[in-house]
């Protein structure tokens, strides 16, 4: 597969990886040359220097010959005239938009084939549905919500004394007597999928996968506290801020926007009319009392400042907000900022690329979801009657190394597969697999 990316930044330079990684052949077009100079350095595929809005250039690229073109540049206008441009110059049959803005995705210029993209993939609106999702679930960690099914991954950092440290993976499932998978373990920065004789230990992060009524009974026996949400201060009237307050109104929670620009909170007072705004700057510490904060249940931290991010979030739990979500992009901050206090975080970045990732996948794939700076994912597919393991118990089901049959939603119930599980056509399975794996998982699946 061909695959034609615009755009050497976080998120073009984050699909090539993984592109790449997959077996796909990659090309790059990025108009800055010490930006293409980087990534020519650290990745294994063509760069081209020059604009993605310039037919010549994307001759250039080979994108006559392409079987998928994705525009990741930071320019909405830029991203849709390189779509518009592709469509009328060359025959590639998928073509992928990334966009902020929401009144593009809203546009019905973009329901049609007339206008070139055939998919838009809207960054802030795939971060704000995630952020939302995870305040339903509660917000006690960073969740994984797999669509039309209860099954959920949330992924735990495991502190001095945690109820898991110590653990051995099969005693823990008997012990708990509860339907779970533990899917991955991050330990010293790498990701293995454990076995049943496995301990999990202090400073590990672990994915496990299960429903939500199972979370909710562990949460029980492991000692934690789950937390109904229902006051919710949302720091910064960003297009992601303003996305999860006018969700949370709908869902009838009490929400408070804090902004220290006075013109966006004028605005802000029509576009989300039923959320109360405030005219203050959460890096003075003052306005967490002035403004009732510290009362909140949860405090979410969208501003275009990662580092103030993660600041506001821990200084508002150590003054007892119960919940704790913030926007943050740099990879190297994720894990900083579970191991002191932040609850979940949510990448912006990794959300568009998760989005745009499913479009190049060959099967019935339906999400997928990179786990932890791509070393994993976690794929939703849609069983066929074609693949090869229809109608057999799993454990003689032979899978690509490092791959495992996690979940499985079946007529809207969601089952933690064991052995002697057979999948059956229609059914939803939820693979998780390291990045190794993944193209030969796909040849599976196909």
């Amino acid at each position: 597969m061909k695959i034609v990316i615009v755009g050497a930044g976080e998120v073009g330079t984050s699909i090539a990886r993984q592109l790449i990684d997959d077996g796909k052949d990659v090309i790059l077009i990025e108009r800055d040359a010490e930006s293409a100079k980087r990534a020519s350095n650290s990745l294994d595929c063509l760069v081209v220097t020059g604009e993605g809005t310039h037919a010549e250039v994307l001759k250039e690229a080979g994108t006559a010959g392409a079987d998928i073109f994705i525009a990741a540049t930071t320019s909405d206008e830029v991203n849709i005239i390189s779509c518009m441009i592709v469509a009328a110059e060359f025959d590639v049959p998928v073509k992928v938009a990334r966009v902020h803005s929401v009144e593009y995705s809203k546009s019905r210029a973009f329901n049609s084939k007339i206008s070139g993209v055939d998919y838009l993939v809207n960054t802030d609106r795939e971060a704000a549905w995630e952020i939302s999702q995870t305040i339903e679930q509660g917000a006690d960690s960073t969740i994984t919500i797999f669509k039309n099914t209860d099954v959920q991954m949330r992924e735990y950092y495991i502190e001095q004394d945690d109820f898991y440290a110590g653990k051995v993976l099969k005693d823990l499932k008997t012990d708990m007597k509860e339907d779970f998978i533990v899917a991955g373990v991050v330990r010293k920065g790498q990701l293995t999928i454990p076995a049943g004789d496995f301990v999990i230990a202090e400073d590990d992060t672990i994915y496990i996968v299960a429903d939500r009524r199972t979370f909710s009974r562990m949460a029980s026996k492991s000692g934690q506290k789950e937390s109904k949400l229902r006051k919710i201060a949302v720091v910064g009237g960003t297009p992601i801020g303003v996305a999860v307050a006018e969700y949370m109104t709908f869902k009838g929670r009490s929400v408070t926007i804090i902004d220290k620009d006075y013109d966006r909170c004028r605005q802000l007072t029509e576009e989300v009319p039923d959320a109360m705004i405030i005219y203050g700057d959460i890096s003075d510490h003052t306005i967490y009392t002035e403004s009732n904060i510290n009362s909140m249940d949860a405090i979410i931290c969208t501003t275009t400042n990662e580092e103030l991010n993660i600041i506001s979030g821990v200084y508002a739990k150590a003054l007892g907000v119960k919940r704790v979500v913030a926007v943050v992009e740099k990879t190297s901050y994720l894990t900083v900022a579970s191991s002191i206090g932040i609850d979940s975080t949510v990448s912006p970045k990794f959300c568009a690329v998760n989005a745009i990732l499913k479009l190049t996948r060959k099967g019935n794939v339906r999400s997928i979801h990179s786990i932890f700076e791509g070393q994993a994912e976690a794929i939703e597919v849609t069983i066929s009657e074609t693949l090869p393991f229809v109608n057999k118990p799993l454990k003689e089901i032979i899978l690509p190394v490092d791959c495992r049959i996690v979940a499985v939603n079946r007529n809207r119930k969601s089952i933690i597969p064991d052995g002697n599980f057979e999948l059956k056509v229609n059914d939803q399975a939820i693979i998780f697999a390291k990045r190794a794996s993944i193209a030969e998982l796909e040849g599976m699946l196909t």
